[in-house]
């Protein structure tokens, strides 16, 4: 199933999926001071001997993971470093020593049957990095300066090597076509089909049958774009540490929604009609492991409707994920369910009555309700990507309201706002959480029109 550069056993424990634990990962800096130096941290994989059980072939990398035993992460463009060392007790002929990097989308519904072929078959690697680290020509390790072919190694050998991530990679797309994109993050969601994985290996090839050796194991891959600032009023909020301006005082920091009309009964009696009003803070690109500022107007000339509605306990705003696989990937721009589309509910907003933090702007009357909130992105938020036959969007979505005693007339996504996560901090102050102290994040929601949120929905037809 898919390709099977990308499907090799690896040499260090896995999750119950199979896969590579992968740690909470911060924001980073772009060029962070000296100060803030970014620390690496070095990767250890090895071949073993079967029957001393001694490691004779080893991969040593540097990545910017938290620890030895998480997912080695790299950055778009960065410079992977590291070495192959061999430790070899007799004497053995070795034909080649290589590094490799390969990226590639694992999707089983994304094959076509080839009938030249008579099988099945995946689209190929997108990336294939790869350096000769070693062969017979290139004489004694140990003597640089031999000119001689040396066929045989025995001893301890270090092999450093350099591979560098490129920023963008060329692909086909429809009728041949060969179309630039960035190179994209990784993405290895939970319990899902479809993923894009990078696999880095040490190879080597030896003895009289040419047999291949692997130490290799799947690694991380980030995004380098990042937000622009914030308006001057929110970032100077953020380093005096308070509470950002809503978007009446600082219109040109919000981007808001068109008004939309909720309309629903009371106690299956009385009609009634709500106007919301949603705007997100600008601009509309996110780091993972901060947070989405929010604000919420909702306007009815029923009180009773406002009272019974508008509470943070019936208010349902959320990121909602969508995974678009297959080779109409990129032709698909909404929120619709389809082939090959999967839904998924990220995190849950926060709210609170704007101005209940002591705020000037609270100008709340009978016939409205004002919140302020926030979206909480986890720190292992997947990046968003738009790449062939994968494209991950965010968007922030306004379901539903729920409350006992109301019954809304569609149950259907009241409004929606496409936004972008990203993996590197924006420029100046870190954004300052605004939520009240001790305020919890709501269960996730479990809109059915999202289908079974663990599985990847998808069509097959030959």
């Amino acid at each position: 199933m898919g390709n099977p550069e990308l499907e090799k056993d690896i040499a260090v424990p896995a999750d119950s999926n199979g896969a590579p634990p992968e740690e909470t990962l911060p924001a980073y800096e772009a060029h962070p001071s000296p100060a803030h130096a970014v620390r690496l941290t070095e990767h250890i994989f090895d071949v073993r001997d079967e029957k001393t059980g001694q490691p004779w072939a080893i991969l040593k990398v540097k990545s910017f993971a938290g620890s030895s035993k998480s997912l080695p992460i790299f950055r778009v463009g960065d410079t992977i470093t590291g070495s192959v060392e061999l430790d070899l007790h007799e004497s053995t002929s070795v034909h080649e020593i290589s590094v490799k990097i390969v990226g590639g989308i694992i999707n089983p519904q994304n094959r076509v049957f080839r009938n030249s072929e008579n099988s099945f078959s995946s689209d190929p690697p997108f990336l294939e990095l790869s350096t000769v680290l070693w062969t017979p020509k290139h004489g004694d390790p140990h003597n640089p300066s031999s000119t001689e072919k040396h066929t045989h190694l025995k001893g301890q050998y270090t092999f450093p090597f350099e591979l560098k991530l490129p920023l963008t990679v060329d692909v086909k797309t429809d009728h041949d076509k060969t179309e630039t994109f960035a190179l994209p993050p990784h993405f290895t969601p939970h319990l899902s089909d479809i993923s894009l994985n990078y696999f880095l290996s040490g190879e080597i090839s030896s003895g009289l049958l040419h047999s291949h050796a692997v130490i290799g194991k799947n690694v991380g891959v980030l995004p380098i774009e990042q937000p622009s600032p914030p308006s001057p009023l929110r970032e100077l909020a953020y380093s005096e540490g308070k509470e950002p301006p809503g978007p009446d005082a600082d219109p040109e920091g919000w981007h808001t929604l068109a008004p939309v009309k909720i309309a629903g009964q009371l106690y299956h009696n009385e009609v009634v009609e709500i106007t919301a009003v949603l705007s997100l803070a600008k601009p509309l690109v996110y780091t993972r492991g901060t947070f989405i500022p929010l604000h919420l107007h909702l306007s009815s000339p029923s009180k009773q409707a406002l009272d019974l509605v508008a509470t943070p306990e019936s208010i349902q705003v959320c990121l909602a994920r969508f995974v678009n696989g297959g080779r109409d990937a990129l032709k698909k721009t909404d929120t619709a369910m389809g082939p090959q589309t999967l839904a998924n509910c990220e995190a849950m907003a926060i709210l609170w009555h704007h101005g209940s933090r002591g705020t000037a702007e609270s100008s709340e009357n009978e016939n409205e309700r004002v919140f302020s909130g926030e979206i909480k992105l986890k720190g292992d938020t997947p990046a968003s990507c738009v790449f062939p036959h994968l494209v991950v969007r965010h968007h922030v979505v306004v379901l539903p309201f729920k409350a006992t005693g109301f019954e809304p007339s569609a149950k259907k996504i009241l409004t929606t706002e496409k936004v972008d996560i990203v993996a590197r901090l924006p420029n100046g102050p870190r954004p300052v959480s605004s939520a009240p102290q001790g305020a919890v994040e709501p269960p996730l929601t479990d809109y059915k029109e999202w289908g079974n949120l663990s599985n990847f929905w998808v069509f097959t037809a030959f």
